[in-house]
């Protein structure tokens, strides 16, 4: 470098030995006949020999030194300028000589145009700017135009735009106006000669020597981001494949880099050009030893922004190594702070070291936001972060915050010669976004490698407030952080991201794991709002990828997330970050913590720290202490949150928390049973084992109820307005009602309770407020209702609650209830007008619930039809014949069988009930006293014959009867006796009718009274025995007759078309009529899903080899059997499961898996069926074989469809049990995967392939693709971690109105424990939601219904009434 200067600045006219007049009198003669021919095509040059030209170019050299009063300076660039194009045309004003050599003259007119930017007094004059430019200009002209430069010009031009660069960003000088300008074209000139004329290795180190000095510089840090993103773009095709998602740059920049320049000088030029730069840090060095006087003297008060942008550009070469590229979000114009200058910023000058992922997957494109709509709510006040805490004060609305200026942590000077690069000082309020929404590319290069590239940088970037040489000369370290802080962000950010993306079988050096620690360990600690921020919005994953050493830091990020999420306000972090995003990251980081206390309890701390952890965040011996401090930070976190989207995150956990708490609570107890049984030699083990389950039975318990206090408070106030909160805080009170705990009726009434009160609240809305999204809460209120009826009826053994549901059962199917405040409304003098047709049905799916939980028999089968009844194995018509059908109200069918006479010891009949609740079956018999006392009946119905005797019998004793007093003619009558006229006066003649007949009755009675006197002992009385009983019933009659079904009102016509009577009866005789029960009994009544669970492998790609694992055990994971056998129990198929019963097709989970690894529930013979009262969810394990199967069966399939267009496609339906439709089965299944909506659960075992998935690929293989098939896929990968843990990535189509689902979102982390109930609850969940978003999909109830409907129009017998009575007295 100092030979370069040297040399340029060696060479002198001659015209300055002479006084300054002469020189300028010569220089003027000399330029202006030049000057006046340039630009004439007709004009010659007036030189002619080479020494002319030479000895004229030694006086205009000297031209370009005089000052600039005059012309001559310009007059002098203009002719070198015009010459310097000889290296593109030849012109006739440019001398023969430079026209034949014009390398040599070219080379000479640029030494000599370096004294023009030498520093000068008047170089801030308009017109000096303007010829600088001018130079420049005509730089760039000869190098993108030329084709005839040497080498030696090449390296002259270099060496040229080198000295005036250093000439005007050299230390002590400050950045001019043209130091933006010289850079690029210096940029542009280097970058062009790495094309076509590469530098020697001399003028490399001569080049990075120079910018070592121009660092403190805006212009150099600037054009140095612009080149390396350049030559990245071009690199990365080069290194990764045309596959690897392209880092895009603007077309300017991409323009830097010629398109000739071969791929080896891409590689070379690229790997220079970065470290020309040397280490950033060197900023805070030159800078940390200077006084203030210093700092404000060099203009070394921009370093902390130059410092900033230069990580920057790290950052940004960082994300495109690993797939990632920034996302802008920047507001279109931003004030910076301590000046009154609003200028636009660049978006990759917004944004510190946060991104989202480019890369491109089969189901990226159509995936929704994370971001959902944030209406913000009244926020509740914080509490004490206690899971005993007590209930919150009642909430209050916080009056809106004024806007502060946030502080910055250092002030900037922005003069006229720097306000141009304000957009590289760190902008505040910087606006940070988060990288959760995707994952970086599968192709990116290994982390060592990256690290080995910009690792010494970003380490002692981060690490600059504990340098020792820094710690040295700066006294006080707080102010160094904080003025440093925007690049410190930066490279903590870019850490987290690096060490976050880590592959799942990488191996990352230790060396480079314990410098990550210490860095996040030191700049967490310092608590530097910009750096703590940086740190937790791009560690999302850092708990879930596998770190070896990872959970050292889970107390420290424990105490952040507690300043963070329990910060209603976070003030320190206002106009530094966005708060929602922040606080969404903390979430997910918190979501991924959750489960580790539970997981690794037992696991001790063997790593000491020497001091670097605080008192407070060292583990009490093990991970086991931290569960109390997690499980309160969810519950203070979720009382301090206000925006929507944060909500259901946190809301989506709690399952997960309770559900694990519990399990291990179980397990425990199931362990203290195991041991309670073992020898008494672990007497002592034992003991204290007892006590450790009974508390962890204890905290499930006082969990649980915590949840469920907090959830009912706010669905009943705060969250009631917020439609996406309450449905998922509504299906996570759904799972709450599975985990089995020990707690309180009373606790489980309170949820009831609180159901009600929020259909009641939604209901009563203005009908102005009435939508379909509110609708849809509704309904799925009442489906929550259902589970916990089911899974709790002894619930409805309380009268308060069975009158409470029951209330709100007639508000959804009436729109009002009977009893409103002081009126009372009779039911018949209601008007149906219910909220929706969708909310009436959803009512009278709860009431079917509460009619057949209530007072059920657990014990009894339900569930035949007329096959199982008569005992045969086929419903014809013959076998039809036997039943008597009637329909009940036009909705029930009934099948009544009576026994033969020479059966039947006593009245018993056989019933069949169809309705749309489902199809119960009961066989019924007459008795008038309980079965245990039937022999007492019948010693008392039939007494033993007695022998009488004469004497006995014929006692009489004489008695007579009177009506009146004998002596009531003694006393005389006064006029109270005349009162109360005679009989004989005021009884009309109708009425003296029947007295004179009841005289003729009294008299013949009397007669036959006074026979006997006169007959003496001749008449004998008897003792009355009943008859004998009958063998001959009309049991039909007697059965509808007792149930008051049958009454003279229920079988008259009412006399209007397409009405029945009340009790109408069926044509069972007509063609088609069992064909039209069968396909109602194939009709589920329960609501029925499926989903299909795929294992893939480490670097599959094609859908074959997917569906190839399953085949053997040897393919897959132990953990994917364990998870397959959680999910549900082995059916076969064509098997019905009964409710309420065993499930006689059921098998045992290993004797059905046999050698396989999941094959065998393909869907051909078995299934996994997980059923309760409301839901039948069908799980299959597909293979190549099943997917062959499916497309033989595929036309089968759809012409069933068209024979039975009311099975549903979005149901599983039901196949008939006879055993020759086996095949049969595989259509029922091509049906299912031919749904329009499916749930695919994927078990990856490599993290990076969940990115190039083959759903596609998968789709075609059924032939089920469609245009938009792809979009209507909801997929859950799950990836098994070293922890024993499972992370969780959730791919759906849900909409933003809806929210998230629960419980299971991206960025997750579950246990082994939870894994197959929590996976089961998000397929319900699911196809819950997706069902509340389609109109066309109806309850399994109400298609029940339209059958049933179908059948009494088609079938119905229009008898008279004396006809519909004699068919009842006869068989």
């Amino acid at each position: 470098m100092d030979e370069s200067l040297a040399a340029a600045q060696g060479h002198v006219s001659a015209l300055s030995c002479f006084p300054p007049s002469v020189g300028r009198d010569v220089a003027v003669a000399v330029v202006k006949p030049l000057a006046a021919g340039l630009g004439n095509p007709n004009t010659h040059s007036l030189l002619r020999t080479d020494r002319q030209v030479k000895w004229t170019m030694e006086v205009l050299c000297y031209g370009l030194t005089l000052p600039l009063d005059r012309d001559t300076v310009k007059l002098c660039v203009d002719v070198y300028t015009d010459w310097l194009m000889a290296l593109v045309f030849h012109r006739s004003s440019t001398p023969p000589p430079i026209n034949r050599d014009p390398n040599l003259y070219v080379q000479k007119i640029l030494r000599h145009l370096y004294f023009l930017f030498l520093p000068r007094s008047d170089q801030e004059s308009p017109v000096y700017l303007t010829l600088c430019q001018q130079v420049l200009s005509a730089v760039r002209s000869l190098v993108r135009k030329s084709s005839m430069m040497s080498r030696e010009t090449w390296e002259t031009l270099l060496h040229f735009l080198l000295r005036i660069n250093h000439a005007m960003l050299a230390p002590p000088t400050a950045a001019g106006v043209l130091s933006d300008l010289s850079m690029a074209v210096f940029l542009e000139v280097w970058l062009q000669s790495c094309s076509q004329c590469f530098p020697s290795r001399l003028l490399w180190q001569t080049c990075r020597q120079m910018l070592h000095s121009w660092k403190h510089q805006p212009a150099v840090v600037e054009q140095w981001s612009r080149g390396t993103a350049a030559l990245t773009s071009r690199l990365l095709p080069l290194v990764f494949g045309s596959s690897f998602p392209p880092f895009k740059v603007s077309d300017e920049d991409a323009a830097l880099v010629p398109a000739a320049m071969g791929d080896r000088h891409v590689s070379h030029t690229w790997f220079r050009f970065l470290h020309m730069f040397s280490n950033p840090v060197d900023l805070v060095r030159s800078a940390s030893g200077a006084s203030q006087d210093e700092v404000l003297k060099t203009g070394d008060d921009q370093l902390p922004g130059i410092f900033f942008r230069a990580m920057r550009g790290v950052n940004e070469l960082v994300n495109a190594f690993l797939g990632v590229a920034v996302v802008n979000r920047e507001q279109p114009e931003q004030l910076q702070l301590n000046t009154g200058i609003t200028t636009r910023i660049h978006f990759r000058d917004r944004l510190p070291s946060l991104g989202v992922s480019v890369s491109q997957s089969p189901f990226r494109d159509h995936l929704p936001a994370h971001g959902l709509l944030r209406p913000r709510s009244g926020s509740a006040p914080p509490t004490p972060v206690n899971i005993h805490v007590t209930d919150p004060p009642p909430p209050r609305t916080s009056p809106p915050s004024q806007k502060r200026e946030p502080k910055a942590p250092y002030k900037f000077s922005l003069t006229s010669s720097s306000r141009h690069y304000s957009s590289l000082l760190p902008p505040f309020p910087l606006s940070l976004c988060s990288s959760l929404q995707h994952l970086p590319h599968p192709l990116r290069c290994n982390l060592d490698s990256l690290l080995h590239l910009f690792g010494s940088w970003l380490f002692d970037a981060a690490l600059i407030t504990t340098d020792s040489n820094l710690s040295g000369r700066h006294s006080d370290v707080t102010l160094l952080s904080e003025r440093w802080a925007a690049g410190r962000a930066e490279a903590c950010g870019t850490l987290c991201r690096i060490f976050t993306c880590k592959k799942t079988a990488e191996n990352i050096l230790s060396v480079y794991l314990s410098r990550f620690y210490l860095v996040l360990l030191q700049s967490l600690q310092e608590a530097c709002p910009l750096v703590v921020a940086s740190i937790l919005l791009n560690s999302t994953g850092l708990f879930c990828c596998d770190l070896k050493g990872i959970n050292l830091l889970l107390p420290t990020f424990i105490s952040v997330l507690e300043s963070v999420l329990l910060d209603r306000d976070l003030i320190k972090f206002k106009g530094l970050v966005s708060l929602v995003d922040l606080r969404q990251a903390s979430i997910f980081i918190l979501l991924s913590l959750l489960p580790l206390p539970l997981q690794l309890r037992s696991v001790q701390s063997q790593v000491s720290l020497a001091g670097k952890l605080p008192a407070s965040d060292v583990t009490g011996g093990n991970f086991l202490c931290l569960k109390h401090r997690l499980f309160s930070l969810l519950i203070g976190a979720l009382q301090t949150e206000t925006d929507t989207c944060n909500i259901q995150l946190l809301l989506s956990a709690m399952l997960n928390v309770v559900h694990d708490s519990a399990a291990v609570a179980a397990a425990g107890s199931l362990q203290q049973e195991m041991e309670s049984q073992s020898k008494r030699t672990g007497r002592t083990r034992r003991n204290s084992g007892t006590t450790s389950f009974s508390g962890q039975s204890d905290a499930a318990a006082v969990l649980w109820v915590h949840m469920v206090h907090f959830l009912t408070r706010r669905l009943t106030s705060q969250w009631r307005n917020d439609s996406a909160v309450c449905l998922l805080a509504l299906e996570v009170l759904g799972g709450l009602a599975k985990v089995e705990v020990q707690v309180e009726d009373m606790e489980r009434r309170r949820v009831v309770s609180s159901v009600c009160t929020y259909i009641v609240f939604q209901c009563s809305r203005p009908p102005p407020l009435h939508s379909k999204d509110l609708h849809s809460i509704i309904v799925a209120a009442f489906f929550c209702l259902n589970i916990w009826l089911t899974r709790h009826p002894a619930l409805l053994n309380q009268q308060e609650c069975l009158s409470e549901v029951l209330e709100i059962v007639e508000l959804g199917i009436s729109g009002s209830k009977s009893r409103q405040k002081q009126e009372v409304k009779w039911k018949e003098e209601k008007e149906l007008n219910p909220a929706s047709l969708r909310v009436k049905e959803a009512a009278e799916a709860t009431l079917n619930c509460v009619m057949q939980v209530s007072g059920a028999c657990t014990n009894v089968d339900r569930s035949l039809n007329e096959d199982a009844v008569i005992g045969s194995y086929c419903l014809t018509d013959s076998n039809l014949k036997k039943f008597r059908y009637f329909v009940l109200e036009s909705s029930v069918i009934l099948g009544l069988l009576e026994p033969e006479p020479e059966q039947a010891q006593s009245p018993s009949l056989m019933v069949v009930i169809r309705g749309p609740s489902g199809c119960n079956s009961w066989s019924l018999q007459l008795h008038l006293l309980p079965r245990s006392g039937q022999a007492l009946t019948q010693n008392i119905l039939i007494p033993e014959k007695r022998s009488v005797t004469p004497e006995v019998s014929g006692t009489q004793c004489g008695v007579k009867h009177h009506l009146i007093p004998e002596n009531i003619k003694r006393f005389p009558s006064v006029k109270a006796d005349q009162s109360i006229p005679a009989l004989h006066n005021t009884v009309t003649h109708e009425v003296q009718q029947q007295l004179d007949y009841l005289q003729a009755a009294l008299k013949t009675q009397n007669q036959i009274e006074t026979q006997p006197r006169g007959c003496g002992h001749s008449g004998i009385m008897t003792t009355c025995r009943p008859p004998l009983p009958v063998s001959n019933f009309q049991v039909t009659r007697l059965f509808l007759s007792h149930l008051g079904l049958l009454t003279p009102e229920s079988v008259k016509d009412p006399g209007i078309n397409g009405i029945l009577a009340p009790l109408a009866s069926l044509d069972s005789s007509l063609p088609g009529f069992s064909e039209k029960l069968r396909c109602l009994d194939q009709l589920p009544s329960r609501t029925c899903e499926s989903a299909f669970v795929l294992y893939m492998r480490a670097g599959q790609r094609t859908a074959t080899e997917i569906l190839r694992n399953v085949e053997n055990y040897r393919n897959v994971q132990i953990n994917f059997l364990d998870f397959l056998s959680s999910l549900g129990q082995p059916e076969e198929v064509g098997r019905q499961q009964q409710v309420g019963g065993a499930n006689p097709s059921s098998s045992d989970f290993a004797a059905v898996l046999s050698d396989s690894g999941g094959a065998v529930f393909d869907g051909r013979r078995f299934v996994l069926k997980s059923t309760d009262a409301l839901m039948d969810i069908t799980f299959i394990v597909p293979s190549t074989q099943t997917c062959s199967d499916w497309l033989k069966s595929s036309e089968e399939a759809s012409s069933s469809n068209q024979n039975h267009p009311d099975v549903r496609s979005d149901s599983t339906p039901k196949s008939t049990s006879c055993p020759a439709e086996g095949m049969k089965s595989c259509c029922c299944f091509s049906e299912v995967f031919d749904s329009k909506s499916k749930i695919l659960i994927v078990w990856a075992e490599c993290f990076e392939d969940i990115e190039r998935f083959p759903l596609s690929d998968l789709l075609s293989e059924t032939r089920t693709q469609t245009e938009n098939s792809a979009s209507n896929v909801h997929l859950l990968f799950i990836h098994p971690l070293k922890t024993g843990l499972y992370r969780i990535c959730f791919h759906g189509n849900v909409s933003s109105k809806l929210g998230l689902v629960a419980p299971l979102v991206s960025g997750s982390v579950v246990s082994r424990r939870s894994l197959g109930f929590l996976v089961t609850e998000m397929v319900i969940n699911c196809c819950h939601r997706r069902r509340l978003e389609r109109d066309s999909a109806p309850p399994p109830h109400v298609r029940r219904k339209h059958m049933i409907n179908d059948i009494i129009l088609h079938y119905s017998s229009r008898r008279s009434e004396p006809a519909f009575y004699s068919g009842l007295f006869h068989r």
